[in-house]
């Protein structure tokens, strides 16, 4: 654990901060034991004196890794650039339209700097974005990428700390966390010896693409309509639930799923805890074991049917 949060790999220190934070929740209440047991074993094992109470392993979910390699490419173009351009009259920033190979850096300092002369001299040098800030692209055979250029006011006084890049373009495309959870959580419901207790997972959200509604559909199932009555139903894909094979519900061994989002320690956000209490579940995870923003479970509950949804909702994430 030591070794892990002292580590350079960004994986290895989030994924340890994650179950560090649940261990300080846990000791609150509990004796608390960690990786107890020969062979394949959850993270945490959970007493009353001497009187065991269930088991809680942790799963951290990461950005997926070709949008992970963007972000680190263009912090680190960032770096580079803000190392070799002071801000004057205009902070910068980028969008990668494409990038075949890694680009030489000093003609493209040099290209800015131009573009800065040029547009200082005159303001409708460049043509403007949508938004009327000035841009222009910057290619070669190796990128393609686009600046856009936004004037400071005149009686802002540059600071010896301030930099003239502001950061560089978005990633995204076709967002697939509530998918790569559930195969997370797959993976995590077989694996441990659970002695017939219960077991909840507690999912450290480390994709900034992924939020409590991408949690929710990947727990319950995505979201469909039928065509023939326009009502909205949910397709049989959730991590709980039942079908033709599974009657009386999938993954009855995991009690509860927690997704923690935006831990750090000293951070600029406020981290929140959400439970969801798997409906189908063999036994139920402890109530006040690990206090929560926001709780999702059975409202209802008949011999044929139940009804589940919102029992505490969850505060506004502080960011998407």
């Amino acid at each position: 654990m030591r070794a892990d949060l002292h580590s350079s790999d960004d994986r290895r220190m989030l994924g340890a901060l994650d179950e560090l934070f649940v261990h300080d929740q846990l000791i609150r209440r509990y004796r608390v034991t960690y990786e107890e047991g020969e062979g394949t074993r959850p993270d945490f094992r959970v007493y009353t004196g001497a009187a065991y109470v269930g088991a809680v392993e942790v799963a951290t979910l990461f950005l997926r890794d070709d949008w992970a390699a963007e972000e680190r490419r263009n912090a680190d173009l960032k770096r580079q650039l803000n190392q070799q351009l002071p801000l004057t009259t205009h902070s910068v920033e980028f969008e990668i339209f494409r990038w075949d190979a890694t680009p030489r850096l000093q003609p493209m300092v040099k290209w800015i700097e131009r573009t800065l002369s040029e547009l200082r001299a005159d303001p409708e040098a460049l043509q403007r974005d949508e938004f009327g800030c000035p841009e222009k692209v910057y290619i070669n055979p190796a990128v393609e990428i686009v600046f856009r250029f936004i004037e400071l006011p005149e009686s802002y006084v540059v600071g010896a700390d301030d930099r003239a890049v502001l950061g560089g373009g978005s990633i995204g495309g076709c967002v697939d966390s509530a998918e790569r959870l559930r195969q997370r959580l797959d993976d995590k419901a077989v694996k441990y010896d659970l002695r017939d207790m219960p077991f909840a997972i507690v999912v450290g959200v480390r994709d900034g693409m992924c939020d409590v509604g991408d949690v929710h559909q990947a727990l319950t199932g995505t979201s469909a309509v039928v065509i023939a009555t326009g009502q909205g139903v949910r397709k049989g894909d959730g991590f709980f639930g039942h079908g033709a094979h599974r009657r009386a519900g999938k993954h009855q061994r995991v009690s509860a799923v927690f997704s923690l989002h935006d831990w750090f320690p000293g951070g600029p956000y406020e981290s929140q805890l959400v439970r969801f209490d798997n409906p189908f579940a063999a036994v139920p995870f402890p109530d006040d074991a690990l206090p929560c923003g926001g709780r999702w479970g059975v409202i209802e509950r008949e011999a044929a049917q139940l009804r589940a949804g919102w029992l505490i909702r969850p505060a506004a994430s502080t960011r998407r």
